[in-house]
């Protein structure tokens, strides 16, 4: 079943969401396709159960700039608006003739003393910028990684494991996993490969690593800059995040950096939607050129929504003001699932976006009324101390573990009994396993909870307490 663009707009236009599809919703012929989905995927798991994968993390590799030259003081004049000073940087480094950091087949230039310390301001991670401010090394997550207790190779990944830690990010392992059957079109092969892919994906980019590291990872500058905010809420009551377009300014050939800030930004947006629920994306394309927003970057962030976290949008809103980013888009289009498609709505003016956005959402730079402003918060020494305590964790993992064996168990008998009924107009509230997997489904959803304390890092949404103490969003 897919959907179409007049539908998504109705729901706005009602704000009232659709629940065709959707987990407490699903007619016998979903629940059906659903139970079939999991036959496959546990037979998948029990293949795979000793199968490890090699990490290739792109997304991981390091800046390798020098800086050892410059003291830890040493910064741009800090009355200097950081968008400028981040334009300053991409204009000298990475522009035709000025460009002072590339000379093509002949190496690189030796940069002056004063664009050095430009280049780290804009180049340096936040753990790194915590370290030279403090001037010693600021132990904020463990130096040393442990995949899991079961698998500790950090060269390589477990898929058993790799499905798991993506499924259990959410309150019911049916939530992550029913969003591939919707964006497939209910067609269990296609979101079978789907979700295969997705979890080699994970396992040789390394997205635990990610998630452990956190803002630490990314560089600074993408954050000091406020690329994206979470503002408010849009229509349906989903989570409105606001992208700046204008500030993205990627570093030439450095795309890894931006990379590892997008994924990062989406893991987020899965943790703090544990329940059911989707965000909307509000990206302002106006004032875009090829320099700040090259279109692989933007056929990335457009990949990413569709393949590895299809269905995790309500609706994506592209303001746009110019014909370039139109021409581009026609590259990209022809690619699109047919779901994504429909949830992809361009806007020219505020009136356009108050479709989908109260103007008391809105931001006032939109034309709206809401005052909101890019407030990112360092991460601090303490925040993640549960993460230090390796016998915490390895408690933790151990309980997980056992939760996982018995949502299995209850899952193949739920899917044996859904399979064996021959009237299809049964769904499956109505059979007496159906219980029993909720109760292991939400077992494993706070067994992960638990785990995730001593696996991930905090986020920013967390220091700012728009999350509650069961890991879902709390803002007004």
């Amino acid at each position: 079943m897919s959907i179409s663009q007049a539908s998504v707009i109705q729901d706005y236009a009602n704000r009232t969401p659709g629940t065709d599809g959707c987990p407490g919703h699903f007619t016998a012929g979903e629940q059906r396709k659903l139970s079939r989905l999991w036959t496959l995927l546990l037979k998948y798991l029990d293949e795979v159960k000793d199968k490890n994968v090699k990490v290739v993390g792109e997304f991981l590799q390091k800046i390798d700039h020098d800086w050892s030259t410059l003291k830890p003081d040493e910064s741009p004049n800090p009355n200097e608006d950081p968008e400028a000073l981040t334009k300053c940087a991409w204009v000298q480094f990475t522009k035709g003739d000025n460009s002072t950091r590339l000379m093509g087949f002949f190496g690189k230039k030796k940069l002056t003393h004063e664009q050095l310390i430009l280049d780290r301001y804009v180049n340096e991670t936040t753990q790194q910028f915590i370290d030279r401010v403090a001037r010693k090394h600021v132990q904020i997550v463990p130096d040393e990684y442990i995949p899991s207790f079961a698998h500790p190779d950090k060269e390589t990944r477990n898929l058993r494991d790799v499905f798991w830690e993506a499924v259990t990010i959410k309150v019911h392992p049916d939530i992550w996993v029913h969003r591939f059957l919707r964006s497939s079109g209910w067609d269990v092969d296609k979101a079978f490969a789907m979700i295969k892919g997705v979890i080699d994906w994970r396992a040789t980019e390394a997205v635990d690593v990610i998630n452990r590291d956190g803002e630490l990872g990314i560089g600074l500058d993408e954050l000091r800059l406020g690329l994206s905010q979470l503002v408010g809420r849009d229509r349906l009551g989903s989570p409105l995040l606001y992208v700046r377009v204008r500030r993205i300014m990627p570093r030439a050939n450095e795309g890894f950096v931006f990379k590892r800030y997008l994924v990062m930004l989406f893991e987020a947006m899965q943790i703090i939607t544990r329940k059911y629920g989707r965000v909307t994306m509000l990206y302002d394309f106006t004032g875009f050129t090829m320099d700040n927003t090259p279109l692989s970057m933007v056929q990335f962030m457009v990949l990413l929504g569709m393949k590895q976290y299809a269905e995790v949008s309500s609706v994506l809103i592209l303001m746009v003001d110019s014909w370039l980013f139109i021409n581009s888009w026609n590259l990209i289009r022809p690619f699109l699932d047919t779901n994504l498609s429909a949830r992809i709505v361009f806007a020219k003016t505020a009136e356009d976006v108050r479709q989908f956005v109260d103007d008391d959402q809105l931001p006032t730079e939109l034309g709206g009324k809401n005052s909101y402003k890019p407030n990112f918060v360092l991460p601090k020494e303490g925040e993640n101390k549960m993460m230090f305590d390796m016998e915490g964790r390895r408690a933790a993992e151990n309980e997980w573990r056992a939760r996982i064996s018995n949502f299995e168990t209850a899952t193949k008998l739920w899917s044996e009994q859904i399979m064996s009924i021959r009237d299809v107009d049964i769904v499956d509230p109505q059979f007496p396993c159906t219980a029993k997997r909720d109760d292991a489904a939400k077992l494993l959803g706070d067994a992960e909870l638990e785990l995730s304390k001593f696996t991930r890092s905090r986020n920013n949404f967390e220091r700012l307490g728009f999350v509650g103490s069961d890991g879902c969003l709390k803002m007004p």
